[in-house]
């Protein structure tokens, strides 16, 4: 094994994966869910013909929503 040679050599440079650029005013998450839950979404964005991430960000949205009406029924009482 020639230690001296390995030293010379320039390291090799990785080339950053290209990746989809998310539509402006969008950003791209990682979430992780349940296998089974992520079928079913699958499965009811393509019978309503919609992307899976428009499902779970109307999901996402509904959730918001219910939760802000939550806390204004309790800071009401």
């Amino acid at each position: 094994l020639n230690l001296g040679l390995m030293m010379l050599s320039k390291p090799k440079k990785r080339r950053a994966k290209t990746r989809a650029r998310a539509p402006e005013g969008k950003r791209q998450v990682l979430i992780i869910m349940n296998k089974d839950v992520v079928k079913l979404v699958k499965v009811a964005a393509v019978e309503d013909d919609i992307k899976m991430s428009h499902a779970v960000e109307e999901a996402v949205r509904d959730w918001l929503d219910k939760r802000k009406r939550e806390k204004a029924a309790l800071n009401a009482v």
